[in-house]
């Protein structure tokens, strides 16, 4: 007996409202939340300027992506400040606070017929969202 390995049903809505509990900390969502030709496209480089993100093809390889940023950034909590879904489009505004510091960014999607992500480019600031 084969097991099934394909995502849970989802929506562009329920992907989204799952998008920041991925991102703090619960990698394997990837796997339910990505489409299988997933791409996300960072506008920033890691400290060292290099862009690992770059490399990511499937969301099994985003998930792993996920697992390395957590502990590069260990304490790092994202919030939602505000977001919108229109169809096969959304965004997200967020916020992404360690200690006292604190900034935000968009991330913007485009979601898949089974409302799972397809492609997500992500910007980040040097200032919350909330302002």
């Amino acid at each position: 007996m084969t097991q099934d390995t394909s995502p849970a049903p989802t929506t562009a809505r329920s992907s989204l409202d799952r998008w920041l509990t991925m991102w703090n900390g619960d990698g394997a969502l990837a796997l339910q939340l990505c489409a299988d030709d997933f791409r996300i496209h960072f506008a920033v480089t890691e400290a060292d300027g290099s862009t690992p993100a770059d490399d990511i093809r499937s969301a099994e390889d985003f998930a792993r992506y996920l697992a390395w940023w957590h502990g590069q950034h260990p304490g790092v909590v994202f919030t939602a400040v505000a977001d919108a879904v229109d169809g096969d489009h959304g965004r997200l505004l967020w916020d992404m606070e360690v200690g006292d510091h604190v900034v935000g960014g968009v991330d913007v999607l485009d979601f898949d017929p089974d409302g799972r992500v397809r492609r997500v480019w992500s910007v980040g600031g040097q200032r919350s969202m909330r302002s």
